[in-house]
């Protein structure tokens, strides 16, 4: 698996296509993780570890809790890359 980060441009930036090739899966931090390097190079992505991609999305959601009602309430919200 590899780790990119890239803006999201919005409509085009993952195609159908680019799904079937392979997975674009898209985390906090415009983190993505993928197999599709077709796709990382025609977005322009730029290519991380999973280390420093973990830091980046740790880095965005620092803070952030589950809100009020929902079943994990108030505690801190954790995203772990595959």
């Amino acid at each position: 698996m590899a780790y990119y980060q890239a803006t999201n441009t919005g409509v085009g930036f993952i195609t159908h296509e680019d799904n079937e090739t392979a997975h674009v899966a898209g985390f906090p931090a415009d983190i993505w993780v993928t197999e599709n390097t077709t796709w990382a190079t025609r977005v322009g992505a730029v290519e991380k570890t999973k280390e420093e991609a973990q830091a980046l999305v740790d880095a965005s959601i620092a803070g952030q809790v589950y809100p009020e009602g929902s079943e994990n309430a108030g505690q801190q919200v954790v995203v772990t890359l595959p």
